[in-house]
């Protein structure tokens, strides 16, 4: 849906949000919805979740303001609507043109999203997007998809309805998966599904999401390529050479892997404990976490990047598990660059 096929009727947008309208502009209707006042367009409802941005936003087109707290208005053309909690507004909003555009949203986490967006495709009626609540909000009102998967922020709590729907988290047995597991190794799967062996390189760890897409796309018929499943953003080994650098996967017997989140650590740290009883298995963390990790397996404290990078280095292991740093970190600093010489090199 092009942009300037939206329209967001003022007095619709005053009731599904139950706000008040403060005042009595001469504009009645709103072409979008923005909550970053530097990319506000003319005719753009501006969410003000940064009271200070109001009059950038104004400046730069906004004819209404949707807000919560005490604001000075400033402008009598614009529209001002005062809601009592600004997330659960826009949840309201949201839910609306959901309904009325006869669409489904499908909340995923980020292993879900993941495999989602590379097994379900070839198929228009699925639209993917990640990011925030208003960011979900213009998307539903520009789509034409009728199923929108939405990589979602935690932080928010959705109501499971008609039209926005989290896949179950209960965790399927195995007799009830819809593949059955021919065999695994610690970093890949063979399944049998629809009829087909496949081999996929993820780890018997992200069973539990992938059987769940899969459950979803048998209910909604959707179109599966199992064998385009290559990887998950939050699960990325990482294969050192001797020397230090990042080799082939399977290559070298000294792999690293980091994640930020402590919970997305722990489930590591239980999977590597399970299935690779016989490595040397070596935590990474802050010391703040030392007297949490110690009784798991052998921990070295780092204080800075720098130092985790020496440690790194200089320790014996097979599997090192990283809590706190960004993967990308490692692969800018341990990729292998080619180096070019001359005659004039010293």
């Amino acid at each position: 849906m092009k942009r300037g096929n939206i329209h967001i009727e003022v007095s619709q947008a005053v009731e599904l949000t139950f706000g008040t309208l403060l005042n009595k502009p001469s504009i009645s209707f709103f072409s979008n919805v923005c909550d970053d006042a530097s990319k506000v367009q003319k005719g753009d409802l501006f969410v003000a979740f940064d009271c200070n941005s109001v009059e950038l936003a104004i400046q730069n087109g906004a004819f209404g303001v949707l807000f919560s707290g005490d604001i000075a208005i400033s402008d009598c053309e614009v529209a001002w609507i005062c809601v009592q909690n600004l997330e659960q507004a826009l949840l309201k909003l949201l839910r609306h043109y959901l309904i009325i555009n006869n669409r489904i949203l499908f909340l995923l986490d980020s292993d879900e999203y993941d495999i989602a967006k590379q097994v379900l495709i070839g198929n228009k009626k699925i639209s993917y997007f990640s990011g925030s609540l208003v960011g979900i909000l213009r998307f539903v009102l520009e789509s034409d998809s009728a199923y929108i998967m939405y990589k979602f922020d935690e932080t928010f709590t959705f109501s499971d309805e008609q039209e926005i729907r989290a896949l179950d988290s209960v965790k399927i047995d195995d007799s009830n998966l819809p593949f059955s597991i021919n065999s695994f190794s610690l970093f890949g799967i063979k399944v049998f599904y629809n009829s087909f062996d496949y081999s996929i390189p993820i780890p018997k760890l992200f069973i539990q999401p992938l059987a769940r897409i899969l459950k979803l796309a048998d209910e909604y018929c959707f179109d599966v390529k199992l064998d385009n499943l290559s990887y998950i953003s939050s699960f990325k080994p990482l294969y050192l050479d001797e020397r230090g650098f990042i080799s082939a996967p399977g290559a070298t017997n000294k792999v690293i892997l980091s994640c930020e989140n402590d919970k997305i650590y722990q489930h590591y740290l239980a999977y590597f404990k399970m299935y690779a009883k016989w490595a040397k298995l070596m935590l990474f963390v802050r010391k703040s976490y030392y007297e949490l990790y110690e009784q798991y397996a052998d921990v070295v404290c780092y204080d800075d990047v720098e130092n985790l990078f020496s440690e790194l280095l200089l320790q014996k292991y097979n599997f090192a598990l990283i809590l706190g740093v960004k993967t990308e970190v490692f692969e800018e600093r341990f990729q292998k660059k080619d180096l070019e010489f001359s005659l004039f090199d010293t």
